[in-house]
């Protein structure tokens, strides 16, 4: 069935049809992850009869098979899909470029109007020159007897007409200059309408030809829908978070959308979608988990085989899948956004930045502190999505107030959840991390060992003006071995020990005054075997 549909689709169209030119453009785009749905609407007036729907400007990376057509008012009999598309290229007469071809129009008339204004000036200016020559040219006949009067009203009608016409030169001078100052103005305004109209053209890269033969029962007014997948498009969140005080933090949300195909899409509707049109639609299959026994191998054959004998048989390899990280698998939410205005976004440009809203959410603002790590604390805000809606994975530009302190990349953050974003180091939060005796060496009497001793003292130090709250962090060492024991104690007590389940963390929540020092103060214990080495 398959393969007769094929044929189908690629049968000559019948030579007698009337071809019937469709202008088709990009209405609604769906943006994924990865790829777009482009849907193509038209509406069409159909005669009765057989004839062939032509539409052109299509992308030639698409196939026959891979656009979804919907027709009503006709039923469709075959399609001839020509990648190099067949005759003239005709832009498709969206609104915009219905518009910017009317002020280019404009634009031309403007400037021929000022050039023929020129070529009057100027033809002015010459006709005033010829009648000056004329009268200068004027001579009495030679057996003409003189006459005083005569030669006065000769003389007259010169020096009149002559001064009119002269004043007739210089002013069609002026303003011949007056429009030629103007002139540039008007080429770049018409330059200017040029490249607006070229910006909402899509472009005649290779374009495709779709042409659907079809039979109209009766004749009427009928539509045509195209839907394809175009893969070289998708779309990202991007934030602006600002730590408006201690307690609320601000989010604003954008969405980019790029879009590096052939075709422009031009004043459209566009929703963009978390789903990703390159993840697999169905579950993964479990493996076989076959096992077997065998006797135990003769440890001869055993060092036999490590030598590399010519004749050593190896065993089947044990398959292991293994996750190469964490994905985060948004095919089971499906999170839409439909943007509230149309917009254009042109092929090969960068992204397109559509603001979306700004999220208030309460915060609890503290201070991490890791003087093992750093010399200052940094801002830690704690907060919790009671937004109700998902906020994705995406770039975020961090602010403290007006002072932008930096960029992140903000996790995924269902309703409900917690996170914590940091907003930049406290310069006034200085730490210190000093080691105050480190001891190794041999102990015990009948039974000897290594022993190390350590002391460190952590020092958090309030150069602000105000009060904080520091979670202070240390790492201490720690065991899986028997022999290798170890033991710490803290002054005072850590509040948490192993933070988010990590062995070896510890944790203290402090409360440092505006001009106070807090000091902690670990001592670590490690013994090991006289025979080991400490790693």
């Amino acid at each position: 069935m398959r393969a007769l549909t094929l044929c189908l689709a690629l049968l000559p169209l019948p030579a007698f049809a009337d071809l019937l030119p469709v202008t088709a453009p990009i209405t609604d785009v769906t943006v994924y992850s990865s790829g777009a749905l482009v849907t193509r609407n038209a509406a069409l007036d159909l005669p009765a009869g057989d004839h062939v729907l032509r539409i052109e400007g299509l992308d030639p990376a698409l196939s026959v098979n891979s656009i979804t057509v919907a027709l009503q008012g006709a039923q469709i009999t075959s399609r001839t899909w020509r990648r190099d598309g067949t005759g003239p290229y005709r832009a498709p007469r969206t609104p915009d470029w219905l518009a910017a071809r009317a002020a280019l129009d404009a634009a031309e008339d403007a400037l021929a109007a000022h050039r023929d204004a020129i070529t009057r000036a100027r033809a002015q200016a010459q006709a005033a020159q010829d009648q000056i020559e004329f009268l200068t040219g004027v001579q009495l006949p030679d057996n003409a007897a003189p006459d005083a009067d005569a030669l006065r009203a000769i003389g007259q009608l010169i020096a009149s007409d002559g001064t009119a016409a002269r004043a007739a030169i210089t002013a069609a001078q002026a303003q011949v200059r007056l429009l030629d100052r103007q002139t540039p103005d008007l080429i770049f305004a018409l330059e200017a309408a040029q490249a607006a109209l070229d910006a909402v053209t899509p472009p005649n890269d290779r374009p495709a030809t779709l042409d659907l033969a079809v039979t109209v029962p009766a004749a009427g007014p009928g539509s045509v829908r195209l839907t394809y997948v175009a893969r070289a498009a998708a779309w990202q969140p991007f934030y602006t978070v600002t730590l408006a005080d201690d307690d609320r933090v601000e989010i604003d949300r954008s969405i980019g959308i790029s879009q590096w195909g052939v075709e422009h899409w031009t004043d459209v509707a566009i929703t963009v979608s978390t789903l990703n049109l390159s993840e697999r639609t169905e579950p993964g299959r479990l493996p076989s988990l076959r096992r077997r026994i065998e006797d135990k191998a003769d440890p001869a054959i055993t060092v036999q085989r490590s030598l590399g004998a010519a004749d050593m048989t190896l065993d089947a390899p044990v398959i292991v899948e293994e996750a190469a990280g964490v994905q985060v698998d948004l095919s089971g939410i499906g999170v839409r956004y439909t943007l509230p205005d149309r917009v254009t976004v042109r092929a090969d440009e960068d992204v397109l930045l559509v603001a979306l809203d700004t999220l208030t959410l309460d915060g609890t603002l503290t201070a991490r502190a890791v003087p093992l790590r750093d010399d200052t604390a940094y801002r830690d805000v704690t907060l919790t999505n009671t937004s109700g809606e998902i906020l994705l994975p995406g770039e975020a530009q961090l602010y403290v107030g007006a002072q932008n302190i930096g960029a992140t990349v903000l996790e995924l953050l269902p309703p409900n959840a917690e996170t914590e974003i940091f907003f930049g180091a406290i310069e006034g939060l200085r730490l210190k991390r000093t080691l105050l005796d480190r001891n190794e060496g041999d102990r015990g009497l009948i039974t000897r060992s290594n022993e190390q001793r350590e002391t460190v003292r952590l020092e958090v130090e309030n150069l602000t003006a105000r009060d904080w709250s520091v979670e202070l962090r240390e790492a201490v060492p720690f065991s899986e071995q028997e022999d290798l024991v170890i033991n710490w104690t803290a002054t005072p007590a850590p509040d948490v020990d192993g933070i988010d389940d990590r062995r070896g963390s510890l944790g203290w929540d402090l409360d440092v005054a505006a001009g106070e020092t807090m000091r902690v103060t670990v001592d670590t214990v490690l013994t090991w075997p006289e025979d080991k080495v400490l790693r």
